[in-house]
């Protein structure tokens, strides 16, 4: 991996493989819901699709053509901690398709019409979002872990949030959240190096060298109950455990427990309440961490005739963990975390995405061998310590949505 600095502070990594007939490239910008005001919330995810809107020199329709004709893959995401805009196409077409990404990133056009029919887009979606009785959930748990907070709220924003932003808004936001210092371009596979460092040279370069907002708190994890009550066919209950952060080396042992708790289906929670007693349609383990904030949740899908005892089965199968996890779980646990980050990493894609994301919130590029050096590091003891620290029930947040039973019920889990 090249990295190169311009003079502004835009960062450039370049990882040339040169047998590849495709290029895999994007540019990511060290902003998400985690940087917005109260009364931006939504902001970051909308300033996304207004850079699909045209600019100067483009029109919607010319990006969408031009594209399909490139006949590859062009599209954005936006994420709790960044926002990235990216695209996979063949060799040939790289600095074409590079070349728009820096036209709509540098240039949006943002048309006040433009922003009127894109509000009703976003709306629709978080209509969509609150008919999944899992992201309500998520959403709640989040809400209930990191109460007042940005983190606590979701990456679509509010009806009322999206509903009040104008034009202006949106170019404010832009001018102090998409400085140089936060954005971080990432290229891999096959490409003309010379090419894309011209483009980024003319688009970047040119960016005034100011520097943006960086969160760098780190917001403590609240017990709670967060509830919705809603006509779902199957209701999801999510219970959260404090976690670890970003940047802290145990994160991996922690990761390794919660496979072995519900990561796949050799897992306890999933033989226990899927296979053998056929409880629930979907139950999983998970670890989600940000800079300075993680948590470690387990989640099912019910039907709400079998809540109380998928939950019952749940509790048990969790308390159970704290003492008996074995050498042959972890072991089993290890090479399956090990083989899903090497065979990542043959991804040209997620190559370009993990230097990136590494890069930009962690100031380090982990390669093949560090990745899975950290993981053979990790002992029986030290997950084991690290599933005592988490698992404390009292400290437990319980998020669900769907038909959903009396509070009290909820709170007793946390007994």
């Amino acid at each position: 991996m090249e990295p190169i600095t311009l003079s502004n502070g835009v960062r450039i990594l370049l990882e040339s493989i040169p047998f590849f007939k495709t290029a895999s490239f994007g540019i990511w910008v060290l902003n998400g819901s985690r940087h917005e005001k109260a009364e931006e919330a939504g902001a970051s995810h909308f300033l996304e699709h207004m850079m699909f809107k045209g600019t100067a020199s483009r029109s919607a329709l010319d990006i969408a053509i031009q594209s399909d004709l490139l006949g590859g893959q062009l599209n954005a995401y936006t994420s709790k901690e960044y926002t990235c805009y990216y695209a996979h196409t063949l060799s040939d077409h790289a600095p074409t398709a590079f070349e728009m990404l820096c036209d709509m990133l540098t240039g949006p056009r943002m048309d006040r019409e433009d922003v009127e029919l894109e509000r009703g887009v976003i709306l629709d979606e978080i209509a969509m979002y609150e008919d999944s009785a899992e992201d309500v959930a998520a959403d709640l748990l989040y809400d209930g872990v990191w109460p007042n907070h940005p983190l606590g709220r979701p990456i679509l924003g509010t009806a009322d949030t999206v509903s009040s932003f104008t034009a202006q808004d949106l170019r404010r936001y832009l001018d102090g959240h998409y400085t140089p210092d936060r954005i971080l371009v990432s290229v891999c596979g096959s490409y003309d190096r010379e090419a894309m460092l011209d483009i980024c040279h003319r688009y970047l370069g040119p960016l005034p060298p100011k520097k943006g907002l960086h969160v760098e708190d780190a917001p403590r994890f609240t017990p709670s109950v967060r509830l919705r009550d809603k006509d779902f066919e199957q209701s999801s209950i999510l219970l959260g455990f404090p976690g670890l952060p970003l940047e802290s080396q145990d994160r991996i042992a922690l990761s390794i427990f919660s496979n072995i708790a519900g990561g796949n289906a050799s897992s306890r929670l999933f033989q226990r309440l899927r296979e053998e007693l056929g409880l629930v349609y979907s139950v999983s383990s998970y670890c989600i961490c940000h800079k300075g904030a993680g948590l470690m949740a387990v989640g099912l899908t019910v039907t709400p005739d079998l809540e109380e005892r998928a939950l019952e089965e749940t509790m048990k199968v969790i308390k159970g963990l704290k003492q008996s996890v074995t050498q042959e779980e972890l072991d089993r646990a290890k090479e399956q975390l090990k083989t899903g980050l090497v065979m990542g990493m043959e991804s040209i894609s997620s190559r370009a995405a993990s230097a990136a994301r590494s890069c930009l919130l962690e100031r380090q590029i982990y390669t093949e061998d560090m990745l899975v050096q950290r993981v053979d590091a990790v002992t029986l003891d030290h997950v084991m310590y690290r599933a005592n620290e988490a698992l404390r029930f009292d400290q437990m947040a319980v998020a669900a949505a769907g038909r959903l039973k009396q509070r009290e019920f909820y709170e007793s889990l946390r007994g």
